[in-house]
């Protein structure tokens, strides 16, 4: 939309205000993305509590925070469109925080189960909506970075859950502490609600003049010299049908393919996200490792997709992500394969930051690049579809992963299963840039 107040946010150059956005954005995916690691590292004091548990049972139950997810990212990108990005990501936030506190009171791994479902569900709406707001307010040019940025939350998550399991697990054989965690959002639930912005495309949809000068002064004090909103306000048009925008419409002629093979990438993405970062500590605890050797690999892991997820985002605001995306898919899949050749614990160590640096970073840029390729009245519910079908991967993930493990698969092909969905996700990419390229010239001609 060539509206005044959009130019303005997109031409700008990253200020205080977009730092202060994208480390609330970081905060809040941070403690949502805490409790899947949390939970796979506190699975062998599980055994010990409730000793009747069997691996696949454990399985189903840590897929079942993606099974709520898929219904969290599905119902709060269209609430939002409704009530607005900032009501409906709080509401998330205290869903989760609510659900994953109460894992640590849970009495029966029954109760543990559907905390995990309501805690996903609460998860389910932050990454959209977060990524929606943070793709809205960046400036152009770093809009790519802002986004891969705040989902390395996720990784900082996992780190934390590992040091914090590692202490707890180790030095008072208990595994409720390490769910308490949850409450910290909560206690600085006055600083978020300070903080985060309002939609500005819900607040031109509504006439919320004030609503945009305080959020417009935030950017920048002096935005009344580039930008009027009254006048932008009433010369803003948008088609009627926007109010009521679903699902369908990514399903055109223009989008329907790219909708589709987003879905397969975040499907592929979160399989191999959730059944490793799940299961890992249990595969190289099997493999002979200690629990805390075990658990350290979820950090080098983490580690090394925070630096990639920064540095390809980078790369991908400055060249794009056609030759990009399929690249690093292609060599993390290969370095997560050779995790299953027996080795010493450095050369695996080595090997595991590199599928952060490359296999999980690269899943940190497929919502910067989806938030890129529709049009700002598609775009909440455009990143909702893949984060919402993604869950059947993460759903997958945890189940595989176990069914595996109880099937006595060798470590090597249970890394070679995990490999295969980054090798799907890589070919999916490279059928993106074909139909785009294909797209494009067409246009072109016309």
């Amino acid at each position: 939309m060539k509206n005044d107040i959009i130019k303005f946010i997109d031409s700008r150059k990253f200020s205080s205000f977009d730092m202060s956005l994208v480390i609330l954005g970081v905060f809040l995916i941070t403690f949502t993305g805490y409790a899947a690691p949390a939970y796979g590292s506190v699975i062998p004091m599980l055994f010990k509590e409730w000793t009747d548990l069997n691996w696949d049972q454990l399985g189903y139950v840590g897929s079942l925070s993606e099974f709520g997810s898929l219904f969290g990212a599905l119902v709060c990108s269209i609430v939002a469109r409704k009530y607005g990005i900032k009501k409906v990501l709080i509401a998330s936030v205290l869903i989760f925080c609510a659900g994953t506190f109460s894992l640590a009171l849970s009495p029966t791994i029954e109760i543990f189960a559907i905390c995990r479902f309501i805690a996903g569900f609460g998860f389910g709406g932050v990454i959209p909506l977060v990524i929606s707001l943070l793709a809205e307010y960046a400036p152009k040019n770093n809009k790519s970075r802002s986004v891969a940025t705040a989902l390395c939350g996720n990784q900082f998550g996992a780190i934390i859950a590992s040091f914090i399991a590692i202490y707890v697990t180790t030095q008072f054989d208990q595994w409720r502490p390490v769910f308490w965690m949850a409450l910290i959002p909560v206690v600085l639930l006055p600083y978020i609600l300070k903080t985060l912005p309002e939609s500005a495309l819900y607040m031109m949809k509504n006439n919320d003049v004030e609503g945009l000068k305080k959020v417009l002064r935030k950017i920048d004090p002096d935005y009344s010299s580039s930008v009027n909103v009254e006048e932008a306000l009433k010369s803003f048009t948008i088609k009627e049908q926007a109010n009521t925008v679903s699902y369908k419409d990514l399903f055109g002629k223009k989008y329907a393919l790219i909708s589709v093979l987003a879905s397969v990438i975040a499907i592929m993405g979160l399989l191999f996200i959730n059944g490793v970062i799940v299961w890992l500590p249990g595969v190289m605890t099997n493999a002979g490792y200690a629990l805390g050797s075990s658990i350290a690999f979820t950090i080098f892991l983490c580690a090394g997709t925070v630096i990639g997820a920064i540095y390809w985002a980078s790369v991908a605001d400055k060249k794009g992500f056609v030759v990009l995306m399929p690249s690093i898919y292609i060599i993390g899949s290969v370095s997560l394969l050779l995790m299953g050749v027996k080795s010493n614990i450095i050369i695996l160590y080595i090997l595991i930051t590199l599928v952060g640096f490359f296999l999980f970073a690269a899943h940190s840029l497929v919502n910067a690049f989806i938030a890129q390729h529709y049009p700002d009245d598609l775009r909440t519910i455009a990143i909702g579809l893949p984060n919402a079908m993604g869950r059947i991967g993460g759903l997958l993930g945890p189940t595989v992963g176990g069914l595996l493990l109880a099937n006595q698969v060798s470590v090597m092909g249970w890394f070679m299963v995990f490999a295969g969905t980054g090798l799907i996700a890589a070919l999916s990419f490279i059928l993106i840039n074909i139909q785009s390229k294909k797209a494009y010239s067409i246009d072109y001609q016309g």
